[in-house]
């Protein structure tokens, strides 16, 4: 067995020596993603900087960026379709016959290569499939982002859309504290019964509630933005406030037709229907290569030996060299290739059908969310007056109750319509945003809000 394990060693050697050859290495590395605990710490963010943070600590988007990886892995494989292949074969064998005493050993050692030249252009389409799913795993996180980036905008905007409520609520308990204090003052003095007073406090109590209830909302959306942004939910998150006075100049709209062209050029959507087709016309191609030939080359060196008698000499004497190409031909496969080819051409045709029904969706969905931003911004005009004229009304009715010119049924009746009105104000300006906001976004304009 010693004998057996050194002559193979020594064929590997001899072998080496005579091709004079280096092997390839390859180089394997591997990148991994840790997750930063931010528990401890403090963030002030605007909407672009949520955005910024949520693409890098996404662990969805992470996924998809590692299949953007893999895809592209798949383009370097392909291509190595293209490359020759080289391979080692050693081989000792002890062999015994019949009664004799002795054990016949033999041993072998060849290097050996092949290459493809030409096998119907499957090779060179296989790549270009394989660059398409590379293209097409770019697309997919781009539609991820464009999504993304619509949750966290919705978070974003209900965030301030509670914390502008609670300033507004703020001031309504601050009135109202006044006018519970007012309300003793008088049933004290004996101007105004017990119920009108314990009234006034009811109301006081209520609208710290209301002002309790709107500093919880923000909390929850502070938490579904840090969710979406793959950020710890212990961290503690403040967004930074944009200018929103300039808010008349976000309903100025290009035309529906514009819209609607731009979201075509622009959105992941479409061009993954696209990617879609291109992809079942290369697999066509593929396909095909069925028919055609297939042509090779192919080399190799090797030596061998029998026993170990004179082992130098024989191994020189053995030394071989071959070279050759051969030409395979498909002549019949039963039908396979010609049953690929129909299930290709309906994979196409089914590609096709459902790009024209995305663009289709596409055109729907910006024509509705174009009609989406004028009704939400026609609402917030007209609750903007209405909060106004309220608010005016409410000052006027403070001032009569100061001076017991009006009854508190009246003026709680006058504060309950200006807290309506503050809602509906609020609602209906963050509304507006996020619809102009999504627009855009459809269209592959930036969300950015001027922070």
């Amino acid at each position: 067995m010693r004998k057996l394990i050194t002559s193979a060693a020594t064929l590997g050697m001899c072998l080496a020596a005579m091709a004079q050859g280096n092997a390839p290495q390859a180089a394997d590395s591997t990148r991994g993603y840790s997750y930063q605990d931010a528990a401890s710490q403090s963030y002030r963010l605007t909407l672009d900087e949520c955005l910024q943070y949520a693409f890098g600590n996404s662990h969805e988007r992470q996924s998809l960026k590692i299949a953007e990886k893999n895809a592209s892995e798949g383009v370097t494989l392909s291509k190595g379709g293209r490359r020759p292949s080289v391979n080692l074969n050693v081989g000792e064998n002890a062999s015994h016959t019949g009664s004799q005493d002795d054990i016949n050993f033999s041993g072998n050692a060849g290097i050996s290569a092949g290459i493809t030249l030409y096998e119907g252009g499957s090779i060179s389409n296989s790549i270009a499939q394989s660059q398409q799913q590379e293209q097409q795993a770019r697309l997919r996180t781009a539609q991820y982002d464009n999504s993304l980036s619509i949750e966290i905008l919705n978070a974003y905007l209900a965030a301030l859309r509670s914390g502008e409520t609670i300033k507004f609520k703020t001031a309504v308990v601050e009135t109202s504290r006044e006018q519970a204090e007012q309300g003793q003052k008088k049933y004290k003095a004996g101007s105004i019964l017990e119920s009108d007073y314990l009234v006034l406090e009811a109301q006081y109590t209520a609208n710290q509630t209301d002002t309790l209830d709107a500093s919880i909302s923000r909390t929850n959306s502070l938490l579904t933005l840090k969710r979406l942004m793959g950020m710890a939910p212990e961290a503690r998150l403040d967004i930074v406030e944009p200018d929103t006075s300039t808010i008349d100049d976000m309903a100025l709209l290009p035309s529906t037709e514009h819209c609607v062209a731009r979201a075509l050029e622009t959105m992941p959507d479409l061009k993954l229907s696209q990617q879609a087709i291109e992809i079942a016309e290369t697999q066509t191609n593929i396909t095909k290569a069925g028919y055609r030939p297939t042509i090779s080359a192919s080399a190799g060196i090797g030596t061998s030996h029998r026993n170990f008698d004179d082992m130098g000499r024989q191994l020189g004497d053995n030394f071989y060299q071959q070279v050759g190409v051969q030409l395979s031909m498909p002549l019949y496969d039963r039908g396979n290739t010609k049953s690929r080819l129909a299930q290709n051409k309906y994979a196409m045709q089914q590609a096709q059908v459902e790009k024209e029904q995305r663009e289709l969706e596409i055109r729907q969905t910006v024509i509705q969310q174009y009609q989406n931003v004028q009704l939400a911004y026609n609402r917030y005009k007209m609750a903007r007056q209405k909060c106004d004229a309220y608010r005016q009304v409410l000052n006027v009715y403070n001032v009569k109750f100061n001076v017991g010119a009006v009854v508190i049924t009246d003026l709680l009746l006058q504060q309950d319509n200006y807290i309506n009105a503050i809602n509906d104000y609020v609602q209906s300006k963050y509304a507006f945003i996020l619809n102009r906001k999504i627009l855009d976004v459809y269209t592959g304009d930036s969300i950015s809000m001027g922070e």
